[in-house]
């Protein structure tokens, strides 16, 4: 197996993020549009529920101080 080292112009080059394969090439668009609508989804239903449970746990300790 020959190893080759990268020149340095492709190794200051910022990385790319991976393409879809060739199969999906004219939905990449729609497809990293879905990709960001889930990772939205996500965060909000994260922050729900890391909302809840900071009202859980002042509701809890409110009543221990009570």
């Amino acid at each position: 197996m020959n190893v080759r080292i990268a020149s340095t112009q492709l190794a200051t080059q910022i990385h790319r993020p991976l393409r879809f394969g060739r199969r999906w090439r004219g939905h990449e668009l729609a497809l990293r549009l879905i990709q960001v609508v889930l990772l939205l989804w996500l965060a909000v239903a994260g922050a729900k529920l890391l909302a809840h449970g900071v009202a859980l746990a002042s509701q809890a300790l409110a009543r221990l101080a009570s």
